[in-house]
């Protein structure tokens, strides 16, 4: 009768059926039911069985396998690689009792009543318990979401590196804000915290000193139109006493790896002197990563001759320009980045005993971390796919491994 749910009688004339060959509509009308509803029946309750290890080569199951020259040593998918398919599996949708089975190297599909009426039942109760999820299922998600949450990791991190775990972010948000993972100590105050920048108090404009002529926004932006292929890096400063130490933190705005350098002094001395370390570090490779700078107009920025003139040849090594007063938007790059050295270095914490190793760990784990707007991909990646890994070395940044990835203060061991 349409409109009920399926028997386990049904059931087994579905396997019955296909096992005697007949069609989806044929087994529909004995069973009195819709097409649709066999069809749904036999995709969601049919077992994969994996072609054999021996076949799992691209080439033993090309239809083009022996037609072309290279098909004598094909190891991998080329240009003429068209995958075999099943005409009879592909209709049908399962392979029980087909006559060609003892012979067949590609994967197969079967439908058993007795297996697929337990999974129907195991889906039944936990629909009713307000949960799709059986309770194994939730034991092992509860093992793998746990631990990465302790280590700082975003829910959104967690399903780009785990895509076995089969939901989406607002799902999984959905259950933890649920409880449902709450016997395994998983609740609300295991998500990272949200961070959004506090909209900004009007304040008197500071006189702008002369050395900004030249420098200015307005000029970035100029200087853009004339040279559009140059890419841009921002820099910044860090800090969370105003006696210091001073992160200064440069983001590269095409391929975002954020790195930083440790300093006791906050001048545009101390600060230029970081492109003298990269220029000596990076050699030729320094004009394609620092050639053009934007940064705001911080006391330790101003001097803006220190940072654009290598004081060896007296030749210009960069050019450096600056926001507008009071906006820190016209970098986002930088600041937006910067929400997760705050994971690891909140506010009120104090920054003395750390090392420049410290900082440098600190921009591995950051630059490893999967973001939604890079599709999935690192920081790491990105950078790494453009310039290579060799000069992230150069830059004292490492790979770490995705659920290796820790995000919170206790990465650094700050005392």
């Amino acid at each position: 009768m349409k409109g009920t749910h399926l028997t386990l009688d049904d059931r087994k004339f579905i396997q019955r059926g296909l096992e005697e060959h007949m069609s989806k509509a044929q087994i529909a009308r004995e069973l009195g039911k819709s097409a649709s509803t066999i069809s749904k029946e036999i995709r969601l309750h049919r077992k994969l069985k994996a072609r054999p290890a021996f076949a799992q080569s691209p080439g033993y199951y090309c239809e083009n396998r022996g037609h072309y020259k290279e098909c004598r040593k094909c190891i991998r998918k080329c240009e003429h690689f068209r995958e075999r398919t099943c005409r009879a599996r592909d209709r049908i949708g399962v392979c029980n009792k087909c006559p060609k089975l003892a012979h067949c190297f590609m994967d197969r599909y079967f439908y058993r009543a007795t297996q697929a009426h337990e999974d129907y039942l195991h889906t039944l109760r936990d629909s009713r318990e307000g949960v799709n999820m059986t309770t194994s299922r939730m034991i092992a998600m509860a093992e793998i979401i746990g631990p990465l949450l302790k280590r700082g990791q975003s829910v959104y991190q967690i399903i780009e590196n785990h895509p076995e775990l089969g939901i989406c972010v607002k799902t999984l948000y959905n259950y933890i804000e649920s409880g449902i993972f709450k016997d395994y100590g998983i609740d609300n105050f295991s998500l990272r915290r949200q961070v959004s920048m506090k909209k900004r108090k009007s304040l008197k404009p500071r006189k702008q000193p002369a050395c900004y002529d030249g420098h200015k926004y307005e000029d970035y932006l100029e200087f853009r139109k004339a040279h559009p292929d140059v890419p841009v890096t921002e820099m910044d400063t860090l800090y969370n006493d105003p006696e210091g130490p001073y992160i200064q933190t440069f983001i590269f705005e095409n391929a975002p790896v954020m790195i930083g350098f440790l300093h006791e002094d906050r001048t545009s001395a101390s600060m230029a002197s970081t492109l003298d370390v990269l220029q000596e570090r990076l050699g030729s490779d320094y004009s394609r990563l620092f050639s053009l700078i934007l940064t705001d107009r911080g006391s330790e920025f101003e001097k803006h001759s220190l940072f654009e003139i290598d004081a060896e040849t007296g030749e210009i090594r960069t050019d450096i320009f600056y926001c507008d007063p009071q906006r820190p938007s016209q970098k986002p790059h930088v600041e937006n980045n910067h929400n997760y050295v705050r994971d690891i270095l909140p506010n009120g914490r104090k920054l003395s005993s750390l090392t420049q190793k410290d900082i440098d760990l600190m921009f591995s784990h950051i630059n490893s971390t999967p973001r939604e707007v890079l599709g999935g991909r690192t920081p790491y990646e990105v950078f790494a796919f453009f310039y290579g890994e060799e000069l992230l070395r150069k830059l004292n940044i490492e790979k770490i491994e995705r659920d290796a990835v820790t995000l919170m203060p206790y990465l650094l061991k700050i005392r």
